[in-house]
């Protein structure tokens, strides 16, 4: 068979591909369901192994020569408008586009084998005990209190420097890992094998779009911001952990997350699990009582050691961020929303950006016969 014509036959297959398995993605949870029970394991086990072996984050690579793949194509689609004539630059220019046009059905495959069949799996039932429900104001102050207590609890206990940072002195990855397994019982599609977590050179850029993490479907990667305040690490790891296992879904991140670190035998894992959900059920409570601050100063407070703990970066790390930065962080921080708004939404997720939050929503079902 002639290059050419094998060539025409991936391009068909693929896009035939792509096609009948998004169809099968957005109409069939159970094929979702099925594919991240037993073929998501298969590509984690041979990917994340793979790109396991490089010190680096190899997904972030990949981004860089995407952007300066695209970018070439631009600029040679300009330039054919100029020398189209020219017989010799014809052919590259051919020659360039189905390279190009190869890659990107390749990613098309890989995008939706790794993420579109995740966003349409069934959602996780925090309380099989319970059906889901309505939550009162009332139950959401229990819930909010509890966690303050908590967070309060452990502030207590973390081990600090002489400028009152926290110190942690364990083995963080294998942790991360060790806690995700140890709530895999409720969870199945936890078990199994974990690469580490890969702090991005970009890390700078990912503090002004304000992003702790980021999973990458094409290297099967788990990354996360090198500048954040170390309480974030630990909930950090094990959200974006969870993404490689199949459960793609922000709020179901966020309280696997949760569960993992409170579950952990890690003073530390579980100061951080309470900390990376007080934001939002702290919010979810302020608004629901109408934005009363009289109201709420009455209930269990926040110390401010807890707030200090929850900060993204410390001041320190922000004033490095925006020496070296080349636009604004508002700049940054409106893309970067703009960007994940849209592929959430194109993924199905009609709450966008808020679907974080719904982490709270999982919560209030789990702690249901517990705390009230």
């Amino acid at each position: 068979m002639k290059k050419r014509t094998k060539y025409k036959w991936y391009i068909i297959s693929g896009i035939f591909f792509v096609t009948i398995t998004n169809i099968l993605a957005w109409f069939s949870p159970t094929f979702c369901d099925w594919h991240t029970t037993y073929v998501t394991p298969i590509i984690v086990n041979i990917f994340g192994r793979i790109s396991n072996i490089f010190p680096f984050s190899v997904g972030e690579i990949m981004i860089m020569l995407g952007t300066v793949l695209v970018l070439a194509a631009v600029l040679i689609a300009i330039a054919f408008l100029f020398l189209r004539k020219k017989p010799k630059f014809v052919s590259f220019t051919k020659g360039f586009f189905r390279v190009f046009s190869g890659i990107l059905v390749g990613v098309c495959i890989v995008m939706t084998t790794n993420c579109t069949i995740l966003y349409h799996c069934s959602p996780i039932d925090a309380n099989p005990k319970v059906s889901y429900r309505e939550y009162t104001v009332e139950e959401l102050e229990v819930l909010r209190n509890y966690v303050v207590e908590q967070c309060n609890y452990y502030m207590k206990l973390m081990p600090r420097d002489a400028d009152g940072n926290i110190v942690f002195e364990g083995d963080m990855q294998e942790d991360a890992k060790k806690a995700l397994r140890g709530i895999s019982d409720d969870f199945p599609k936890l078990k199994g094998y974990y690469p580490d977590v890969k702090n991005l050179l970009s890390s700078d850029i990912m503090s002004q779009a304000y992003i702790g993490g980021y999973y990458f479907p094409f290297s099967m990667e788990a990354n996360a911001n090198g500048n954040m305040y170390i309480a974030n690490y630990p909930a950090v790891y094990c959200h974006e952990l969870s993404h490689l296992h199949g459960y793609i879904y922000e709020d179901e991140a966020n309280y696997l997350a949760y569960q993992a670190c409170i579950n952990s035998e890690s003073d530390f894992f579980r100061y951080s699990g309470y900390l990376s959900v007080l934001i939002y059920i702290d919010n979810a409570y302020f608004h629901s009582i109408g934005d009363d601050y009289f109201y709420y100063i009455n209930q269990t407070k926040v110390e401010e050691q807890v707030w200090a703990d929850s900060t993204f970066l410390t001041e320190e790390a922000w004033e490095d961020v925006e020496e070296g930065a080349i636009l604004s962080t508002d700049t940054v921080d409106e893309i970067s929303d703009e960007f994940t708004e849209t592929t959430l939404n194109l993924n199905g997720v009609e709450e966008g950006m808020t679907s974080y939050s719904l982490v709270v929503d999982l919560m209030l079902q789990y702690y249901d016969g517990i705390l009230y």
